[in-house]
């Protein structure tokens, strides 16, 4: 069986804030695990992706501010997220 779940990504970028840099990844981009656990799929090449774990500092508008998190210019899953944890984790089997 073949899945088409229409999967887009954005580049992690990073921004000045208040003389700190931040990662920036959009605020789609974040999945939430049962136990506090927050993550974002990596695309290290064409139609794969890989959980990677992420520290959020703070939320702002689309936009999570991060203090841990994959590098800059890192591309992320940030439409159908939920879709890439569910066949991922095999939730909905």
């Amino acid at each position: 069986m073949r899945l088409l779940l229409g999967v887009k990504t954005s580049k992690v970028r990073e921004e000045d804030v208040a003389g700190a840099k931040k990662l920036v990844v959009p605020y789609a981009s974040l999945i939430y695990g049962l136990h506090g656990e927050t993550w974002v799929y990596t695309s290290p090449a064409p139609l794969t992706f890989q959980r990677a774990v992420v520290a959020v500092d703070y939320i702002e508008g689309e936009n999570a501010y991060l203090k841990e998190g994959p590098a800059v210019g890192t591309e992320v899953a940030d439409v159908a997220v939920a879709e890439l944890y569910g066949a991922d984790t095999g939730v909905g089997k």
